[in-house]
């Protein structure tokens, strides 16, 4: 092991290793004066500069640029292993095994000079393809030069030395990959060159460079794309493409689509289909077998695919792991569905009210050839809410198409219309000869909220965030989104403040007012914006579409008064000192409960204790960002958070007026879990199905736990990591599973590594006897 000053020793100390200084210990670059040498790399030697010593952590190649002080070092390599794992909906990675290797390296002083190798560039290579790489090296001293490779590839691969020098020595690498080596990691290939000195200097010196080649999936061939008619009039496009060469169980041929061409070449050696490209995944097929997979149908999730659209797709094969890796992307497909969609293109509220409001829509009439067939006509559908999964009812009758327009448009004065509290969504069906031919994708009102934030300090200021979000098939986000306020004179026009960049389903703006106006506590202002979107070709749809949100007027109320929060901390020195006491521990581990009470506090000054509920915030670690648990009404200043696997956890408070206005957080109160672990001195592995495992009496949450069992000779005759509860069952290690018969009735002695599942992962060793009566 090393540290950045010096080295480090494993002290035990009351069984606890501790870090200690190794007298005289050194980094090896550090011994001398050592100046680098001229080398090509990598690392690329800076001649004259201060020596290095470094290793490449994936690779593992060590490099000393260069050693000044001839003798025998020594020095070890820690291998570290880590799995994925989920942590609060958050991928990290836990180590979960170290491996040690040691290396010793003579220096000796030497005349001769290094060979210089040179071999080909990184590179990616297709499954199937031929790949020749030429090898070459050159010696300062015109010696010989022997060449060679090594890798798991070698054979069928090949490697042949052509020449040996001087002046050059060279070799040819040659290897035709099959569908077996794609990987997403490139496969290794290191070359070494080891010159023949003659005369006195009989010292060989070798030069390795390491050759990186990804091999990729080549792309599947020949997609083509045809329009097809779906159920109930819609169009579907029906993909083929020839059979995959390299299908595996498992590969997932991957499907995507996007509006218009992008016939862009990603690159020779770009697997996949980057995001930047403007294609969107639809599908995705997974190989149960070596069965093939040569055909998809787009429906659009059948809803089927619009008139008046030109649809491109691609695809490519994804690899399972471990190896993983993926093939280039197919050639473009593309196919065009003539005509126009009946295309929703406004939604837009005229009036607030909480009854008799007004919204008026609008759409854009179909066109197809052949023409539709008369009678045609219109029905507009009506639903409460944005999003999914709403209910649709018609408003209004059937409205008849005239052959001289285009666009139609709807007033709704429903006179249950809520728009003041409500958004609402519409959609329109287009029916000829009375049948539904085309359904337009709904589109929703936008739909406005705010939330002032009172200053709590004289530094501060009155603010307040409105939102406002839309469900639309339409593209809101080209063209910025336009904020009105009215206030704080009721009876004033509403003027323009600002603008916001919106995203594909709503946006937010900050009203802090202005330098000569500010927002003022006590006082209302209202507010509306004004969207503005189009389709994705506006040569052929509609552009320019604007829409306004319905007006929501917001007061600026005295910030609520902060919470001071209070966890209930478990005393664990107390119940370390009486874990005889405890209760055993369930099976299924430990259940906590926490406990959290509250009070408000005077804070700001003129805070307001006009309460009506309060959010609970919790993180599961210190390192956690806090997220909402659960509200509660103002009546409720304490709570219990139960059925908990451990009690480390953190927690805020926060408290809500009836105008949504937030407090400032509480104080962030956290807890750890106890490290508490108790095993019996006694066990009875009799088979009667009471206490037949030796396993901990009490304990706190446990990831792993390495158990030795040794005899009153000290002779070791058990030891797993297996079972973080350990459950021995008073056997030998064979006999756990195996066929070697249980140990004697007596008395053993046992240590017990325990990690336990805190943040810090703290280890504690255990140590103490048992006595096995059957």
């Amino acid at each position: 092991m090393n540290s950045q000053q010096g080295g480090v020793l494993d002290v035990i100390t009351n069984c606890t290793p501790v870090f200690g200084t190794v007298p005289g210990y050194v980094k090896p670059n550090g011994i001398g004066t050592g100046l680098q040498v001229p080398f090509s790399g990598p690392p690329v030697g800076k001649p004259l500069d201060r020596a290095i010593f470094q290793i490449d952590s994936l690779s593992g190649q060590v490099v000393w640029n260069a050693p000044a002080v001839a003798g025998e070092y020594n020095f070890a390599i820690a291998v570290k292993e880590y799995r994925r794992i989920l942590v609060s909906g958050r991928r990290l990675y836990r180590q979960i095994s170290t491996v040690i290797r040691d290396i010793q390296i003579t220096v000796r002083a030497n005349d001769n000079k290094l060979p210089e190798l040179t071999i080909p560039d990184d590179i990616c290579v297709v499954a199937g393809t031929t790949l020749v790489g030429n090898v070459r090296a050159t010696d300062p001293d015109g010696n010989r030069i022997r060449l060679g490779a090594s890798s798991g590839i070698l054979p069928p691969a090949t490697f042949t030395q052509s020449s040996f020098g001087p002046p050059t020595a060279t070799g040819t690498f040659r290897w035709t990959p099959d569908c077996n080596n794609i990987a997403a990691a490139p496969t290794l290939v290191v070359f070494s060159a080891v010159d023949e000195p003659d005369g006195m200097n009989t010292v060989p010196l070798t030069d390795i460079r390491t050759w990186r080649i990804t091999v990729i999936g080549p792309a599947p061939q020949n997609l083509r794309a045809t329009a097809i008619a779906g159920p109930n009039n819609t169009r579907n496009t029906r993909l083929t493409w020839n059979s995959y060469i390299c299908r595996k169980p498992g590969a997932r041929v991957l499907i995507y689509r996007r509006e218009n061409s992008n016939g862009a070449d990603f690159g020779e050696c770009v697997t996949g289909i980057p995001a930047s490209s403007g294609y969107v995944q639809i599908a995705a097929l997974t190989y149960p077998n070596t069965t093939d997979i040569v055909d998809y149908t787009d429906t659009n999730g059948g809803q089927g695919l619009e008139r008046g659209k030109t649809y491109c797709y691609r695809i490519y094969v994804a690899f399972p792991l471990p190896a993983g890796g993926a093939s280039l992307a197919s050639q473009e497909a593309c196919v065009e569905f003539p005509g126009r969609a009946l295309l929703m293109r406004n939604v837009t509220v005229d009036r607030t009210a909480t009854s008799a409001g007004q919204i008026t829509v609008r759409w854009t009439k179909p066109r197809s050839t052949p023409a539709f067939a008369d009678p045609q006509q219109f029905r507009v559908l009506r639903a409460q809410g944005q999003g999914a999964n709403l209910t649709f009812a018609p408003v209004g009758a059937l409205i008849n198409v005239a052959a001289n327009t285009n666009d139609t448009t709807y007033v709704d004065k429903d006179p249950v219309l809520d728009t003041q509290n409500r958004s609402y969504t519409y959609k329109v069906e287009f029916l000829s000869q009375g049948v539904v031919t085309e359904t337009a994708t709904a589109a929703s009102s936008v739909r406005l909220e705010g939330t002032a934030t009172p200053a709590v300090s004289t530094m501060d200021l009155n603010t307040i965030d409105v939102r406002w979000t839309y469900t639309v098939p339409w593209d809101n986000t080209r063209q910025p989104t336009v904020i009105y306020r009215r206030g704080p004179d009721p009876s004033g026009p509403f003027v323009r403040i600002g603008t916001a960049t919106s995203t594909a389903t709503g946006g937010s703006y900050r009203d802090q007012g202005t330098a000569t106006q500010r927002l003022i506590k006590g006082q209302t202002y209202c507010y509306y914006v004004e969207t503005t979107g189009t389709y994705n070709n506006p040569d052929k749809l509609p552009s320019g579409l604007i829409n306004l949100s319905q007006q929501q007027c917001i007061a600026v109320r005295n910030v609520p008064c902060a919470p001071v929060l209070r966890l209930q901390q478990p005393n664990c020195d107390s119940l370390a000192s009486r874990l005889f006491d405890l209760p055993a521990t369930p099976l299924s581990g430990p259940v906590y409960t926490n406990q959290l009470s509250w009070q408000l506090s005077n804070t700001p000054a003129d805070c307001s204790r006009e309460i009506i509920s309060y959010k609970i915030y919790y993180a599961a670690t210190t390192e956690d960002s806090l997220t909402v648990l659960d509200t509660v009404p103002a009546t409720q200043t304490s709570y219990e958070h139960r059925n908990l696997s451990s009690e480390a956890a953190c927690y805020a408070v926060q408290a809500v007026d009836s105008s949504g206005t937030l407090s400032a957080l509480s104080n962030r109160a956290c807890k750890a879990d106890c490290q508490l672990f108790l095993l019996p001195n006694i066990f009875t592995p009799n088979g009667d199905g009471k206490n037949d495992t030796f396993r901990p009496k009490v304990f706190t949450p446990i990831r792993r736990t390495h158990f030795t069992v040794f005899n009153r000779w000290g002779v070791k005759i058990y030891e797993s990591s297996a079972d973080p509860l350990i459950n021995w069952r008073g056997g030998g290690s064979r006999s756990e599973g195996g066929t070697s018969p249980f140990v004697v009735e007596g008395v053993y002695y046992y240590q017990a590594e325990v990690e336990f599942s805190d943040v810090s992962s703290t280890k504690r060793t255990y140590k103490g006897w048992v006595q096995i009566t059957r």
